[in-house]
């Protein structure tokens, strides 16, 4: 079976082996709309369990897909968060006790996951070391 998304709609292609053409054709067994974790009964009861399983299973691998592309973007505008966060407090925007004991809490839980990571604090190298002259 094969499953598209196109549109706002989740399509549901079989593929059947035609004897007379001796090819495989796909015939629609039916959309829905994109993004339902259910199924829709009418639409099941056209499937068989395999299909429905291949539908979860595919369903997952969306789902993480999206997860991981969302967790690259929030990683990627994370550094320029840190930093616009800073200049408004530098230019004395109000920051209840709450607001920085959350900020204070993030950013100890951040360095403890970055040095679990093994992306420890990098230090700052001269640029032009001193060449022994002998």
């Amino acid at each position: 079976m094969q499953i598209r998304n196109i549109g706002g709609r989740t399509q549901f292609l079989r593929s059947e082996y035609d004897p007379e053409i001796k090819r495989s054709r796909q015939k629609m067994i039916g959309t829905m709309p994109k993004g339902l974790a259910e199924i829709p009964p009418e639409l099941a009861a056209k499937m068989t369990d395999i299909e429905r399983q291949e539908y979860a299973a595919w369903l997952e691998q969306q789902q993480e897909a999206e997860r991981a592309a969302k967790a690259a973007q929030e990683i990627e505008a994370m550094p320029q968060q840190l930093m616009t966060v800073a200049g408004h407090v530098a230019r004395g925007r109000a920051v209840s006790t709450q607001q920085a004991k959350g900020m204070w809490d993030g950013m100890a839980q951040l360095r403890r996951t970055l040095t679990k990571a093994g992306l420890t604090k990098p230090h700052l190298e001269e640029t032009n070391p001193k060449e022994d002259e002998a």
